[in-house]
């Protein structure tokens, strides 16, 4: 996948999977979060919606995938403490700070603040609303080394994989229910590291993409029978978790060419402050000022609180980011 410079911001990422991070983002914020502030739109959740979201959530996580596995990881001591270093510095300390104003706002428990602040919160059901995602992507990089390190031997690969979605089956059928969420998405995490890490793979989907995109349409209906409180609609969603998810990755080069760079590459910066934020942002807004008819409040959420959430996310970000950069 080609690279893109977008002045002001991080270069060297792929222009693809940053569109696919803004409109991902967007969908999720912009609309599946947003809309439920309203009452324009009661029947906003459906089986299309529902597939929409899951088809959303399964492209940032192959993205994530793809992103991490840039780097060859050692096992050893030394090589596992620069891995996880860097990424908790890049993430937790901005989720902690998250989680704490989500504790006190009310938008979680406070049992639910400590299981995120632990990272246990997949285990502990019910998970915070919004952060559990990003609970759920820690969790995942805990075994990203290993993901990493044998991604370009398949079967063992595979076997790994296999291997931490029975002892997930097994905690939740035998020990206590698991958020079952996280079961669903480790497949198309694993898949994203093993995409980025065996170019013949990439280049054999990439020749069945149009394929893949058509398969993944015609599995949205999944969404209708499929859920995330049992295993059996676990697996149900499975497919369209993992197709949905490799065929967006694969055709997002295809879609930039007319686009404007910088504008997506804003989003993409933006994605993870904007992510952490919006809630936070929707709350103080409709507190104060809300208006009456359900229509006004669409618009009033998408033109004031929408644009201010991304505005505080890319603040925050980049605030980080200077800070980190002081720091190192």
């Amino acid at each position: 996948m080609a690279s893109s410079t977008v002045p002001g911001l991080p270069s060297g990422r792929s222009l693809g999977v940053d569109l696919l991070r803004a409109l991902c983002i967007l969908y999720i914020v912009g609309y599946w979060h947003l809309i439920p502030y309203t009452s324009a739109l009661p029947g906003y959740a459906n089986w299309f919606t529902e597939g929409l979201k899951f088809v959303a959530m399964a492209t940032f996580v192959v993205c994530s995938g793809f992103l991490l596995a840039r780097q060859s990881v050692s096992l050893d001591p030394a090589g596992l403490w620069s891995f996880y270093r860097r990424r908790l510095l890049r993430i937790y300390p901005l989720y902690l700070l998250t989680l704490i104003l989500f504790g006190l706002t009310g938008l979680a428990t406070l049992e639910q603040v400590i299981d995120g602040a632990l990272l246990v919160s997949m285990f502990d059901p019910p998970a915070m609303p919004t952060l559990w995602f990003i609970t759920m992507i820690m969790v995942f990089y805990l075994a990203a080394p290993l993901l990493i390190r044998f991604a370009e031997r398949p079967a063992i690969l595979v076997a790994i994989a296999a291997g931490l979605l029975l002892a997930l089956a097994g905690e939740h059928l035998f020990v206590k229910p698991i958020d079952l969420r996280i079961f669903i998405y480790l497949p198309v995490f694993a898949l994203g590291i093993s995409v980025h890490r065996r170019p013949g793979l990439q280049a054999w989907l990439e020749q069945r993409q149009w394929l893949l995109l058509v398969l993944a349409a015609l599995m949205l209906p999944l969404s209708r029978i499929g859920n995330e409180g049992s295993l059996s609609g676990a697996l149900t969603l499975m497919p369209l978790v993992l197709v949905s998810g490799s065929a967006l990755f694969l055709v997002a080069e295809r879609l930039v060419g007319p686009l404007h760079a910088p504008s997506i590459g804003f989003l993409a910066y933006a994605s993870f402050g904007l992510y952490l934020l919006h809630r936070l942002v929707f709350k103080a807004v409709i507190a104060l000022h809300f208006p009456a008819q359900g229509w006004d409040q669409v618009g009033y959420l998408l033109l004031v609180a929408l644009p201010l959430s991304i505005l505080a996310g890319y603040g925050l970000q980049r605030g980080y980011d200077r800070l980190l950069a002081r720091w190192q």
